[in-house]
């Protein structure tokens, strides 16, 4: 009896410890499957605007789904400021799935909540549309 109760006592310890430590997720959790084909980025406030296909769709597929990503923060994106980056990937079978970066710290699509990344990872992605640009 008594080491079934500290079996509980340990998978409850267990359970709280898992639950509230923020437990970061890849990129990959905001794509979907499928083939993408092209990606246009372009920003607000308007300035950037970007159209990518073959290797460069690819490049980017690889980064966003590398990011490490929290869903668990205690910043609120509505009381940042900033440019956002619209990410639109077109997907073959002619549906698209579009990504906000916003801020450099936060990243969400159409259907899901803001996810917080790091400043380092947020920064990169501005490099990469820049060096896939040119």
């Amino acid at each position: 009896m008594t080491r079934i109760m500290a079996i509980t006592m340990m998978l409850i310890c267990l359970f709280a410890l898992t639950a509230c430590s923020g437990v970061a997720e890849k990129g990959g959790i905001l794509l979907k499957n499928g083939t993408v084909h092209k990606i246009s980025v372009s920003s607000l406030p308007e300035g950037y605007n970007y159209s990518f296909r073959g290797d460069a769709v690819q490049s980017v597929i690889d980064y966003i789904s590398k990011l490490t990503l929290k869903s668990d923060y205690s910043e609120n994106p509505s009381e940042y400021t900033g440019m956002t980056w619209v990410i639109v990937l077109e997907y073959d079978d002619g549906s698209n799935l579009t990504i906000y970066h916003f801020g450099n710290m936060f990243i969400r699509t159409d259907d899901s909540s803001w996810y917080k990344m790091s400043y380092e990872e947020a920064s990169k992605l501005d490099t990469l549309f820049y060096e896939l640009s040119h």
